[in-house]
C-alpha cells in the first residue's frame, strides 16, 4: 500500500518506522531538520505536503492545533485516498467533515500510546506494538476506508476498536486528559509542601507525576480542544476525592478501606 505520513514527531514517525518495511511509505514534516533525522533512519521524505499524493492513505500526525489546517489542504487533492489522522480529539474533525462534504473519505486513527517526550528523537517502531488503536468513522467515511485504517493499525502492531468521536471523547478525558491533569496538580502540590521535593520524592511520586513532563503545547491542547469531556471527568474525580478526604478526616477506616477496594478493582481491569 503506498501510504504517506504528515507529521513526523513521536506518534507519525513511530508510525513510520513500523510501517515502512511492509509498505510504500513516504513522510514530510514542515520541519527540515525532522526531515533529514526520517531519512537518516531510512524514511524516504518529500519538501512538501502535497507530495504525500498520489497515495492509497494519507496519515495526518501534526500537532493537534494543525490538524484541521492539514485535512483542508490535502482534502481537495485527496483522489482516491483514504486520509486518516491520529488526533487524540474527535470531535473537531468530525466538525470539518461535515462541513465539507464533498471532501476526502476520513477516518480517525488513535493509537493509545505515547511518551512524555517529544519528536522524532523518540520515535520507536516498538512504540505501537500491542497499542489500542481507535478507529472512528466520520460522515464521509466508507467501509474500504474503515478497513484500511484497521489495516495500517494492525501492520504498525496495535489492537483495533472501533467507536463513535462522541465515546472516544468522553473515554479518551478520562483515560489521557484526566491522568495529564491529576499528574500536574500532584507535582504543583508537592512542590508547594516542600522545597525539597527531590530529596522526599520516592518511585510512586515520581512514576505518578510523570505526564506533568508533557510538554504544555501538547497538554494544553489536549485539555482544551475536549473542554466539556475534561471538566466532567475532573468533576466524577473531585467527588471521589471528597469522598476519601471525609472519610480519612473522619477517621472512618471503613469507609477509607472500601474506597481503596474499589480502586484496586478498577485497577485490575487493566490486566
Amino acid at each position: 500500500m503506498r501510504i504517506g505520513v504528515a507529521g513526523l514527531g513521536l506518534i507519525g514517525g513511530s508510525l513510520a518506522l513500523a510501517l515502512h518495511g511492509t509498505h510504500d511509505l513516504t513522510g514530510f514534516d514542515v520541519d527540515r531538520a525532522t526531515r533529514d533525522a526520517a531519512r537518516a533512519r531510512g524514511i524516504r521524505t518529500v519538501d512538501a505536503l502535497e507530495a504525500l499524493l498520489p497515495a492509497d492513505a494519507v496519515v495526518v500526525a501534526t500537532p493537534l492545533r494543525a490538524v484541521l489546517p492539514t485535512l483542508a489542504a490535502l482534502a481537495p487533492r485527496a483522489g482516491g485516498a483514504v486520509v486518516l489522522d491520529v488526533s487524540s480529539v474527535r470531535t473537531p474533525v468530525e466538525g470539518f467533515v461535515r462541513e465539507h462534504p464533498d471532501g476526502a473519505r476520513v477516518v480517525g486513527m488513535h493509537p493509545m500510546a505515547g511518551r512524555s517526550a517529544s519528536g522524532f528523537g523518540m520515535a520507536d517502531a516498538r512504540l505501537l506494538a500491542g497499542r489500542s488503536f481507535l478507529v472512528v468513522p466520520t460522515a464521509s467515511s466508507d467501509s474500504e476506508a474503515v478497513r484500511v485504517a484497521g489495516c495500517i493499525a494492525r501492520d504498525a502492531g496495535g489492537v483495533v476498536t472501533v467507536c463513535s468521536a462522541a465515546e472516544h471523547d468522553r473515554i479518551v478525558a478520562v483515560t489521557s486528559a484526566l491522568p495529564l491533569a491529576l499528574a500536574a496538580a500532584l507535582a504543583i502540590a508537592g512542590a508547594d509542601a516542600t522545597a525539597q521535593l527531590a530529596a522526599f520524592a520516592g518511585p510512586g511520586f515520581r512514576d505518578a507525576t510523570r505526564l506533568a513532563d508533557t510538554p504544555p503545547d501538547l497538554a494544553e491542547s489536549l485539555l482544551a480542544a475536549n473542554a466539556g469531556n475534561v471538566v466532567a471527568a475532573l468533576a466524577r474525580l473531585r467527588a471521589v476525592l471528597d469522598e476519601l478526604e471525609r472519610a480519612v478526616a473522619e477517621r472512618d477506616a471503613p469507609a477509607v478501606r472500601a474506597t481503596l477496594e474499589r480502586a484496586a478493582s478498577a485497577r485490575a481491569l487493566l490486566g
